[in-house]
């Protein structure tokens, strides 16, 4: 990761002034995006589906490389639309219930991929990663989803973008 970095360095070009948050949830099979002022307006968003790595006998090394491009590709988007700040939830892997399809899906579940991912991109890019606590995200997106006209993963983004924003005013 370190070689990486030293080789790629910072990206600067296209960069549109500001200072957005970027909200992320991850998830198995997709990564949900989006981006807000510090207002806390939602100005746009973009998602990353994958469903196929989740698949029964899907090679893990292409289902990483899948979910480590997209991930690429949606901080390079955040970025060339003024974000600096890259907010996710601090989780830790769910124990798997459920459902077969479930319990694989949750187990082919990335986590740290995606965090580790995120800590050598984000310095790249010239913004600073935060974490925010994680809990009830996705139950309290199930009503406000309805009401933005978002699916419930892209509300819960929006929701951890919120988080960060409230946490930072109220210090």
């Amino acid at each position: 990761m370190e070689l990486y970095r030293k080789h790629l360095g910072r990206v600067s070009k296209g960069v549109k002034a500001g200072r957005h948050i970027a909200g992320f949830d991850l998830n198995p099979d997709r990564i949900c995006m989006v981006i807000v002022n510090r207002s806390g307006v939602l100005l746009d968003v973009k998602n990353e589906h994958f469903p196929e790595v989740t698949s029964r006998g899907f090679p893990r090394e292409k289902a990483r490389d899948i979910r480590m491009k997209a991930l690429a590709r949606l901080m390079d988007y955040a970025h060339r639309h003024g974000v600096t700040d890259f907010v996710v939830e601090k989780l830790k892997k769910p124990k798997p219930k459920g459902s077969k399809g479930a319990k694989r899906k949750i187990s082919k579940f990335a986590l740290k991929e995606y965090v580790k991912h995120m800590k050598t991109l984000v310095p790249r890019y010239g913004g600073k990663l935060h974490f925010v606590n994680p809990a009830y995200a996705s139950v309290d997106a199930i009503p406000l989803s309805r009401k933005l006209g978002l699916d419930v993963h892209t509300t819960s983004a929006y929701l951890i973008a919120l988080r960060y924003l409230k946490s930072t005013n109220a210090h």
